[in-house]
């Protein structure tokens, strides 16, 4: 029988449970800001430049940060779910030797780099209806595979946790929209306050503007990275996937 997924309370459980990861894992939190903040300095100057240097610099920045930020990712899975974190170094080196979950993260940065860097114009709009349909789609699906392939603990396999989702993506929908719409609220009310504040007559060029945005949406943007994560390991949790194996016993 399947198991239902209890969406009272989810919202602001997964809000506590992010801020008691940032807070105990402070350390490895600000150095990950200082990435993603480099990261936007990167971005910032690429997109103000329509050298390919520039572009190319800017695609190895972004595969670096993706790698450098799935042992983060997989801290904050353990966290959230109980479980000794150790060293981000320590971390790293699982990832590469096990190879699914970076293979998984990587993936993903695939499919969003393609997005932005694809026009939309180039499709037909019924097809590119149908993609971001499917992409949703495969996003709600997949949505507790992560933690299934970071817990070296846990029994669950990516394709248990695949079939765990079969039935409930709307409810996970429901989940997700409730969880994620006062951080876009805020993400947008500091974008535009950026915006105006910083392109109200002051006569500074738009790669200022693009710089200063960034690091002023850093702390937001690890934030929500953190809030997806706690919110992937609760629902792989609710869905009954959690059984560490006993003691001495590896997969």
């Amino acid at each position: 029988m399947a198991i239902p997924l209890q969406t009272r309370g989810t919202s602001s459980a997964a809000y506590e449970a992010s801020f008691q990861a940032i807070r105990s894992l402070w350390r490895e939190t600000s150095a990950v800001v200082a990435l993603v903040m480099v990261q936007g300095l990167v971005d910032a100057a690429t997109s103000a430049s329509r050298r390919p240097a520039l572009a190319s610099l800017e695609l190895i920045v972004d595969v670096v940060v993706t790698v450098l930020l799935t042992p983060y990712t997989m801290a904050i899975y353990r966290h959230a779910l109980g479980l000794p974190v150790g060293s981000l170094r320590r971390l790293l080196e699982d990832a590469v030797r096990r190879k699914d979950f970076l293979a998984y993260q990587l993936g993903w940065f695939l499919v969003g780099r393609l997005w932005t860097t694809i026009p939309i114009t180039s499709f037909h709009g019924m097809v590119s209806v149908l993609l971001f349909i499917l992409c949703c789609w495969l996003t709600l699906r997949l949505f507790a595979v992560g933690p299934a392939l970071a817990i070296e603990e846990s029994q669950a396999t990516a394709r248990g946790a695949f079939e765990a989702t079969a039935g409930r993506v709307w409810t996970i929908v429901y989940i997700c929209f409730c969880t994620a719409f006062p951080l876009v609220a805020a993400v947008l009310i500091a974008g535009v306050a950026v915006v105006l504040v910083v392109g109200s007559g002051t006569g500074k060029p738009a790669a200022s503007s693009l710089i200063l945005t960034g690091i002023l949406l850093s702390p937001l943007v690890i934030f929500s990275l953190v809030l997806r994560a706690v919110l992937e390991a609760q629902i792989f949790r609710n869905l009954g996937l959690f059984a560490p194996q006993p003691e001495g016993e590896h997969r």
